[in-house]
């Protein structure tokens, strides 16, 4: 598979049922006013906030995607995440950093994490989503020699980290974090309260909502 032929436009979704990761994702951020989302892609989280009242700024490597992006958000910034510095383009002036399933894909998301603190305001605090490496499909599928990568999802091919739910929290809580929420995605289907119970096994994303320490 060749990943330079992948566009970020690709993880497009809409927003979805009320329990999905899109849906947790703008209810958690909308919180805030001024919002920085970190790997915006072509704006589909954006927009929702910004019909909310929001301002938002994004950071999106693919020039095409953020192009998109610019209809929804006030500022995007064409950057890669893995280059540092990127926090000197930006004021401290956000209550609230979305990274929703973007962390995997850096080289040192605990980096990115800490220099994230440096554009919040006081009081303000990041939204993290994660894939969960651990989810109960993904074992089954190991338990059959299965590990085969694609183009999204938990085996997105661009993912650099893979995380469970105790690596997820130690990596908000080592950059200097405090967890306030966990919200893990389960679905909403009837058995969605039994599934809560074992988030490790259930969840397909695992969302926090952290502060500066």
């Amino acid at each position: 598979m060749n990943t330079a032929n992948l566009s970020a436009l690709r993880y497009h979704t809409p927003l979805g049922e009320k329990y999905g990761r899109n849906q947790i994702l703008v209810d958690l951020a909308a919180q805030g006013r001024r919002i920085l989302e970190l790997g915006c892609a072509d704006g589909f989280i954006s927009r929702h906030l910004a019909e909310r009242g929001c301002t938002v700024t994004g950071i999106e490597a693919d020039s095409e995607a953020a192009g998109h992006a610019k209809k929804w958000c006030d500022r995007v910034l064409v950057y890669d995440l893995n280059r540092p510095g990127w926090s000197s383009m930006l004021g401290k002036d956000f209550d609230t950093v979305l990274c929703g399933d973007v962390l995997e894909h850096l080289v040192d998301p605990w980096n990115t994490l800490r220099e994230i603190s440096k554009v919040l305001t006081i009081g303000g605090r990041v939204v993290v989503s994660l894939p969960n490496i651990a989810n109960l499909r993904i074992r089954l599928n190991l338990l059959m020699g299965r590990f085969h990568y694609q183009t999204g999802g938990i085996l997105d091919i661009t993912h650099l980290r893979f995380f469970t739910l105790k690596t997820a929290r130690e990596l908000i809580e080592e950059s200097g974090y405090r967890i306030i929420s966990f919200h893990p995605v389960v679905g909403g289907r009837a058995t969605r309260h039994l599934r809560l119970l074992f988030p490790k096994l259930f969840a397909g994303q695992l969302l926090f909502v952290a502060v500066p320490r």
